[in-house]
């Protein structure tokens, strides 16, 4: 496949994306589906131009408007060539010779404008010091300033770590009798680079984008795709066998898994969510993970909690949020997140704080997680439901909760302490995606 080729079928994908609703990911999955006959090679070019694409989208298109040139897909194509293409950047001669040329004539693609364009660029100015702050970080303004309120030292690096690469983790399922060394040791004969998590104690990290759910480790229950953070999130809880667990906005049930793991299949799940389809995928990971003492119940928005009163050990929310912290894997996302979206979650947010409270028996424990950095939806979201329900509930320091659950597989410090009870995920510091994590013990 020519370069040219390549570049038609990034302009394809890019309309696609602009013209549809469909998650970007998903996008591409299915354009490779529909055209098996592009090579691997043809592939990873195509792949690579359209996220970095996607990825600098605000400073491309800033670019643009600098030189006061319309928008377009072409265009954009063609800054990414010269500022970010690991085959092409700063190369104008080469961009010139297999892109806009073929036969020896100016594609119908480009026009001289074009040209003109590619002549006029400054590979050293791509970050330019003019750049509105929203353009360099490639986030919206309401959001920045959260996430200023929230990290006051690091802000620009935590804001930085929301565009690189996504971490990929996966994660040992000890219910189907093997350890995290005998899959170490699989994984060596596969060949495949990966390094042990540093927090989560069965969790792998892979140092290369690997396609594991193809394997037979995979396919078999053994192991399960899923962030170190969102392990980390259901170890430190102090689930135990025999425990009564509800797991709210269970969603394709990642947290009711290594809950189950951690529970040796001992005791009860109760997993609700709103999607049919997420809890149809999730009884599919559970046959396939071995699991059997998680019951899935479908409920509809305005779901009641009549009969679940103060019934259970632990209640998790794994609350619907804006999922900022894992926007590394979805770098689309910042484009259809309006500030008024965020309004809508963190009401739900409080919602279900006082819904899930009245499933914890005496003695009981209530979690609160989100995939999110933003104090809207973690430190101020819990300071709220402290003032509505003092008198029934106390918040539990995490420290403690790591050191009952997690300080015997590390032999490093609580590596969260920021004054707070509560955890903050950084994921610039900790390397990870940013996840925030609060618990509360009702009184007996």
């Amino acid at each position: 496949m020519l370069d040219y080729d390549r570049v038609s079928c990034v302009l394809e994908l890019l309309k696609s994306f602009d013209d549809g609703s469909k998650i970007a990911s998903k996008l591409v999955q299915n354009y490779f589906r529909s055209n098996k006959n592009i090579g691997s090679k043809d592939r990873r070019f195509i792949t690579n131009c359209f996220w970095n694409i996607i990825k600098h989208r605000n400073k491309i298109n800033w670019h643009l408007k600098m030189h006061n040139l319309k928008v377009t897909f072409d265009r954009q194509i063609i800054l990414e060539l010269f500022f970010l293409n690991i085959d092409y950047k700063n190369n104008f001669t080469k961009i010139k010779k297999n892109i806009f040329f073929v036969n020896n004539k100016l594609t119908k693609k480009f026009n001289d404008n074009d040209l003109c364009l590619l002549k006029n660029l400054n590979f050293k100015k791509f970050i330019n010091n003019d750049m509105p702050e929203c353009v360099f970080y490639e986030l919206p303004d309401f959001l920045l300033e959260s996430i200023k309120k929230n990290f006051k030292l690091d802000w620009k690096n935590v804001a930085l770590s929301l565009n690189q690469e996504a971490f990929f983790d996966i994660r040992v399922n000890t219910l189907k009798n093997k350890t995290r060394n005998e899959i170490l040791d699989t994984l060596r004969k596969i060949d495949v680079p990966f390094e042990i998590s540093k927090y989560s104690s069965l969790g792998i990290r892979f140092l290369k984008r690997f396609p594991i759910n193809g394997n037979k480790l995979y396919k078999s229950g053994n192991i399960e795709i899923q962030g170190e953070a969102s392990q980390l999130s259901a170890l430190i809880l102090g689930a135990k066998p025999g425990m009564q667990v509800a797991d709210i906005c269970a969603g394709a049930g990642g947290k009711s898994l290594i809950l189950a793991d951690i529970m040796k299949n001992k005791g009860r799940i109760l997993s609700l969510d709103i999607n049919q389809k997420r809890l149809k995928q999730a009884s599919l990971r559970f046959k396939r993970a071995g699991v059997h003492n998680v019951e899935t119940r479908l409920v509809d928005m305005n779901w009641s909690t009549k009969g679940l009163e103060k019934k259970f050990d632990l209640v998790l929310i794994d609350a619907p949020c804006s999922g900022i912290g894992t926007w590394s894997r979805s770098p689309d996302s910042r484009f259809n997140f309006p500030k008024k979206k965020l309004v809508e979650l963190i009401n739900i947010q409080s919602e279900l704080l006082l819904k899930g409270s009245t499933m914890v028996t005496p003695g009981g424990k209530l979690a609160y997680v989100t995939c999110s950095i933003l104090p809207e939806e973690g430190v101020d979201q819990i300071e709220k439901f402290k003032m509505l329900v003092s008198s029934d509930f106390s918040e539990i320091d995490m420290k403690n909760m790591w050191n009952d659950n997690l300080s015997l597989t590390n032999t490093f410090q609580y590596p969260f302490d920021n004054g707070k009870k509560s955890i903050t995920i950084n994921p610039a510091i900790h390397k990870m995606d940013g996840f925030f994590i609060s618990m509360f013990q009702r009184n007996r």
